[in-house]
């Protein structure tokens, strides 16, 4: 994890924190910001933010690597072949590839942190605007954000960001998610437990039960809002059911708890 204030790449270990590496810190503590793995989970990204450069780091905190030129790097995100780098003085994203750096995105005001969607949309949060952006087609995803500050994806890649100021992570439904009960249910023998499906405007994907630990699948969601589990019978005081939701685009998770 990145320890902004200090100027280090910190991992969190059995006896505590352990220093991987140690940056020249500034001293308004506007150090490095959104650090990343590659993606063979064999290194680090480390944008060192007041000194203008990303950095390429070992799993032992040694630097093999550096690209300079930047105004201050922010955020980082690896994808085949190269790293996504949001600028946030620059206003700019970058593309990373065989050691250079290339402007791909501009007129992005304070931009925090950029990813790519696995369609191939580029995405960017501006902390100041409050907002989330579809790059790839000017247009926000969200607004109203209060200063948003990280950004990734879950397994059907709706977007998940941060809002520093709330103190919350939201999902903000590109694709689907499913709406589950959230409170113990207390259920007859064979009695069905009935899900809901969160679309995003204009998504009609065919939606199937992947698989499901404690229940057997009664129906799928298809194109519809809903689908249906049958628990396998609860022996224990509260028994909780796991289940997973294939789309095109990947995987939702949902989980319920009943007792009979």
């Amino acid at each position: 994890m990145a320890d902004q204030f200090h100027a280090r790449v910190v991992a969190l270990t059995g006896t505590g924190l352990r220093t991987v590496l140690q940056l020249q810190p500034v001293a308004s503590g506007e150090n490095l910001d959104g650090i990343s793995s590659d993606l063979k989970g064999t290194g680090l990204v480390v944008p060192d933010s007041p000194h203008g450069a990303v950095l390429f780091v070992d799993t032992g905190g040694r630097i093999t690597g550096r690209v300079g030129g930047f105004s201050r790097p922010a955020g980082s995100w690896p994808e085949e072949g190269g790293y996504l780098i949001a600028d946030e003085n620059a206003g700019a994203i970058f593309e990373i590839k065989s050691g250079h750096a290339a402007r791909i995105a501009g007129n992005l005001p304070g931009v925090d942190d950029a990813v790519r969607s696995t369609d191939g949309h580029v995405l960017a949060i501006l902390p100041a605007a409050g907002a989330l952006r579809d790059v790839s087609t000017g247009k926000n995803l969200a607004t109203g954000l209060r200063n948003p500050q990280g950004l990734g994806f879950d397994g059907a890649q709706n977007v998940l960001v941060t809002e520093s100021d709330s103190g919350r992570l939201d999902l903000v439904v590109t694709e689907f998610a499913l709406a589950v009960p959230d409170t113990v249910l207390q259920l007859a023998p064979g009695q069905g437990v009935c899900f809901g499906v969160i679309r995003a405007p204009g998504n009609t994907d065919d939606l199937r039960i992947y698989e499901a630990i404690g229940a057997l699948p009664a129906v799928d969601p298809g194109t519809g809002s809903s689908g249906e589990l049958v628990p396998e019978g609860c022996f224990l005081p509260v028994c909780t059911v796991d289940f997973q939701v294939q789309g095109p685009s990947g995987f939702e998770f949902g989980q319920f708890s009943y007792r009979d």
